[in-house]
């Protein structure tokens, strides 16, 4: 003879499986905060890292234009200690000695 269940294991049962789904979609809602979470961290870390970047940059551009601007005055010194006489060229090739010195500036900046 079949056994009959008992109504309160039924219950039971149900409400065991209720506990199961809830916390099921529990689990579902704390995963998507945890993306959503996780998106605007991606995002905020960007945007600093963009700024960060910007700022870096800033700064070479700063440092780059100083050193030629130091290479010009150092030029521009040579120049006048070395003046040429008359009609004859100076000593030196002014546009070999710049193009040097923007590649020397450029490596110590790291913008080559």
């Amino acid at each position: 003879m079949p056994r009959q269940s008992d109504p309160s294991e039924r219950y039971d049962s149900v409400a065991a499986i209720e506990r199961v789904l809830q916390t099921e979609r529990a689990g579902v809602a704390a995963l998507r905060e945890s993306e959503e979470r996780a998106q605007h961290l991606r995002a905020d870390a960007r945007a600093r890292a963009a700024g960060l970047a910007a700022r870096a940059d800033r700064c070479i551009s700063r440092l780059h234009s100083a050193y030629l601007q130091k290479i010009e005055r150092e030029v521009k010194a040579i120049a006048q200690a070395h003046p040429g006489t008359g009609d004859s060229a100076p000593a030196y090739d002014r546009d070999a000695l710049e193009a040097a010195a923007r590649r020397i500036a450029a490596r110590l900046t790291g913008t080559s």
